[in-house]
């Protein structure tokens, strides 16, 4: 069976605008209403952007936890700060460094790509969605000494035609957000994928066990929340 995988954006108490950071105290709770559900279910955590909040605020959790958990880090900002985001200056945040990524491996955090620039795939060609595949996994493998093996698309966007690039730049999972697609879309036997369920600032142990359960209301407002979620894309797009 697959996992019931839950992903989140940034953890901290700083004021944000939007829907992907959820306070220190609200992730805790959901933490541990996971770590009932992994007593029956297969459930995995990861973390998209790899914001150096993350290091800071939550890795600690996991050091007696069983729970796999994931980083998917955007390399052409590791160490720097959010310059990709449309952030309005409040949400500005910055991103781990690879000394802090070597520590998380350490202890068992698994390292992924989230790509290189943090751009749409619906805005590039074919040639730089690789290039931008390619020098991700290149990066943090040269400077980790570590295989990275797992990819997830900036903004959830990917489709059918673009699997066989995933492959070419060596990937072996892809990880996609239930409301950007589904597997019986994505198929390719040379790549394992997996859904994920995307984790909001509402959220709270109630609309997990929705989410689990596919609640057809809980996908539509989730599908909703996406949408608004991604308005750095369409800004960049009018900038």
């Amino acid at each position: 069976n697959s996992p019931e995988i839950f992903s989140f954006h940034n953890v901290s108490n700083k004021v944000n605008l939007g829907f992907n950071n959820i306070s220190i105290k609200k992730f805790k709770k959901i933490f541990n209403s996971l770590l009932v559900l992994s007593k029956s279910k297969q459930i995995e955590i990861c973390f998209d952007d790899g914001y150096e909040d993350i290091f800071l605020n939550v890795a600690p959790l996991f050091n007696n936890s069983s729970i796999p958990v994931t980083i998917f880090p955007i390399t052409k900002y590791i160490g720097e700060y959010n310059k990709w985001d449309v952030n309005f200056i409040i949400n500005r945040k910055k991103h781990l460094d690879y000394e802090q990524l070597k520590i998380l491996n350490t202890n068992s955090w698994k390292i992924g790509s989230h790509g290189h620039n943090h751009i749409s795939y619906k805005v590039l060609s074919r040639k730089q969605i690789y290039e931008d595949l390619k020098k991700s996994k290149d990066l943090l493998e040269d400077n980790l000494n570590i295989e990275i093996s797992t990819f997830t698309p900036p903004f959830g966007h990917i489709n059918d035609d673009l699997l066989s690039l995933v492959i070419e730049a060596g990937y072996k999972n892809l990880f996609i957000n239930l409301q950007c697609i589904t597997l019986d879309t994505l198929k390719d036997d040379k790549l394992k994928i997996f859904n994920r369920f995307p984790v909001y600032t509402y959220d709270s142990e109630k609309s997990i066990e929705r989410k689990i359960n596919k609640n057809k209301i809980q996908i539509k407002f989730d599908n909703f929340i996406h949408f608004w979620a991604n308005a750095t894309v369409v800004v960049k797009k009018m900038s």
